[in-house]
């Protein structure tokens, strides 16, 4: 067929839709077929997008003056240049890759099913195992699926990846000429989730107050009250109320497994992260059924508990890395043998560390070797510092019973078990199938 008849045809087909009185179409009708119909579109949508890239790589625009095809097209139909070009992308990527172009010509999945997943690949080719799995997800489900997809068939680049997030980071304020001030500004996945997670727990607390503000609004006076409150001192850092909850296989913490983490905010964390996160949080164990049914949900067991923390903050007073400030109650507890790796959680075991300096102890080419107590920072360039704290705090004397000390001691904190290797667990132990949230 030529293509000038297959264009016409779409034509046809839509003068047919014209002709349908939809006033007389009953309701339970309109339900049906309004899904239908807009599986449909996306058939001819998803040739349009091969078409484009057709195009596109033959330099249809050449002696238009566009940019490149996706613009020429956007200046002939008075259409988006944007959507266009992803368009185009589609087209490229189904190109690449046959199960792709058979489930999005067919319309087993939507272009924007396509489109999400093509995004989140990262440039690699998508497979018939990726394909099969996005068909049944919810759109929203896609991106975490690819990215996961992608962590597992290129895990040696997903470190460079996330640095490369983390180094794209920025925040702007621009004055305005009316006096106002715009924010622009754009976070990696870790320190976006971190920053939802704490507006979210400002504005839910106001989320009924009455006052008529919108969503977009209340989230500029979270802004606004966090900066109030850090000016006022009243920010002490270290253990907020408002929690970011991940969601990981068991593997990925305790085997360096390479699945990212699913957080409740939106984006995934590379697996890295996950681990550098997981030093200092509550650890739940999460068994899932068919269809991710929850078949247990574990207590909660903070690895460093409250206070153990306090003990870390009296004796490191801030961040260990040489040389740098940063308060103690805004830093981490760090395992300098990693808890996955058998490492014990205790003053020995544990340092404080910054959020910034604690992630890059967790990039590859770095690590620590020593104790608590005294360290030594291996850098990617062979090079090494050591740490210490800035002062040893004192034994405390044990107090001696008296008459006015009656009744029973006060019970210890809780600690978590051991494994037969000597390992800290939580208290509800994770088989090594299972998953783990944390927050």
């Amino acid at each position: 067929m030529e293509i000038s008849q297959a264009v016409a045809a779409v034509g046809h087909a839509a003068d047919a839709c014209a002709q349908v009185d939809l006033d007389t179409v009953d309701v339970s009708e309109l339900r049906k077929q309004v899904a239908e119909f807009r599986t449909a579109i996306s058939r001819p949508e998803a040739q349009f997008a091969r078409i484009a890239h057709a195009a596109e790589r033959a330099g249809a625009h050449f002696g238009t003056g566009a940019r490149d095809t996706a613009e020429w097209i956007g200046q002939q139909t008075g259409t988006s240049t944007v959507k266009n070009r992803a368009a185009s992308d589609l087209g490229e990527a189904m190109a690449k890759s046959e199960p792709l172009a058979d489930a999005v010509v067919s319309g087993r999945i939507s272009n924007d099913k396509a489109n999400a997943a093509i995004s989140a690949a990262g440039g690699l080719t998508l497979d018939a195992e990726l394909v099969d799995q996005i068909t049944n997800l919810r759109l929203n489900s896609v991106r975490p699926a690819a990215e996961n997809w992608r962590a597992h068939n290129n895990a040696s680049r997903e470190a460079d990846r996330a640095a490369r997030q983390r180094s794209q980071r920025y925040l702007r304020l621009t004055s305005a000429k009316d006096g106002m001030t715009r924010i622009d500004g754009l976070l990696d996945p870790e320190s976006a989730a971190i920053v939802r997670t704490t507006f979210d727990a400002i504005m839910n607390q106001s989320a009924f107050d009455d006052s008529g503000r919108r969503r977009d609004q209340r989230c500029a006076d979270a802004l606004t009250q966090l900066a109030k409150a850090a000016s006022k001192g009243n920010i002490l850092g270290g253990r907020s109320n408002a929690k970011m909850l991940v969601t990981v296989p068991f593997q990925t913490v305790v085997e360096r497994g390479t699945a990212r983490g699913v957080t409740h905010a939106g984006p995934t964390i590379d697996a890295d992260t996950v681990r550098h996160m997981a030093c200092d949080a509550g650890i739940h164990r999460v068994i899932t059924g068919p269809g991710s049914s929850i078949l247990d949900f574990g207590r909660e067991n903070r690895l460093v508990s409250n206070n153990l923390f306090l003990a870390l903050v009296t004796r490191d007073q801030h961040c260990r890395w040489p040389h740098c400030t940063i308060r103690a109650t805004w830093c981490d507890a760090h395992h300098i043998t990693q808890w996955g790796h058998h490492g014990r959680t205790n003053e020995l075991t544990c340092a404080l560390l910054c959020h910034h300096h604690h992630s890059l102890t967790h990039q590859p080419g770095w690590s620590i070797t020593g104790n608590g107590h005294q360290f030594t920072i291996h850098p990617p360039d062979g090079t090494t510092q050591t740490s210490q704290p800035p002062t040893t705090p004192p034994a405390r004397p044990t107090p001696r019973k008296t008459m006015q000390q009656t009744g029973p001691e006060p019970p210890r904190d809780a600690r978590p078990r051991a494994d037969t290797n000597g390992r800290e667990m939580p208290v509800d132990n994770a088989p090594a199938s299972g998953q783990m949230a944390f927050g």
